[in-house]
């Protein structure tokens, strides 16, 4: 059984991470590239398609770039690198506005393709423990809101 646990971000933390060789391995390429697409068109009916293109020309290169780096970063072709280069995923999302909202809701539409996969539980579990720690580097809004077990532990 797979724990889609979501952990809370301390904002600006940049956790180490592992890369989830063992789902592409399973998944395949084309079977990676199968989910991405189905990812993206969950995304685009979330909370935060409004970071997104809505067009399907645009939407269709996101998830082409995106698709080629995902797959490297799992252990697949160096295809994302050969086009862009080193990229620093910090700086490349400075220009939007996430805040840990935003990042549970990503999360979110990922474990809803995740859990259709037909891979092991270990290699998503593996997958999910990367999207969970990674995406914590993306967000860059810090949140004001207390919840109530932070007003609980600071009385």
């Amino acid at each position: 059984m797979v724990d889609y646990t979501i952990t809370k971000t301390q904002f600006g933390e940049r956790p180490e991470f592992e890369r989830p060789t063992k789902y592409l391995e399973e998944l395949s390429i084309e079977g990676f590239r199968a989910m991405m697409d189905d990812f993206y068109h969950v995304l685009i009916e979330s909370d935060i398609a409004n970071f997104f293109p809505q067009d399907e020309e645009g939407l269709r290169k996101v998830i082409e770039h995106n698709t080629k780096y995902f797959i490297e970063i799992s252990g697949g072709p160096k295809d994302y690198s050969k086009m862009m280069g080193h990229v620093d995923q910090v700086k490349m999302h400075e220009p939007f506005s996430i805040p840990d909202k935003a990042r549970i809701e990503w999360l979110g539409c990922f474990q809803e393709v995740i859990e259709k996969q037909d891979v092991s539980d270990e290699a998503k579990q593996q997958f999910w423990n990367y999207l969970e720690t990674h995406s914590k580097h993306m967000v860059n809004i810090p949140t004001k809101i207390r919840l109530p077990e932070d007003m609980v532990a600071s009385h």
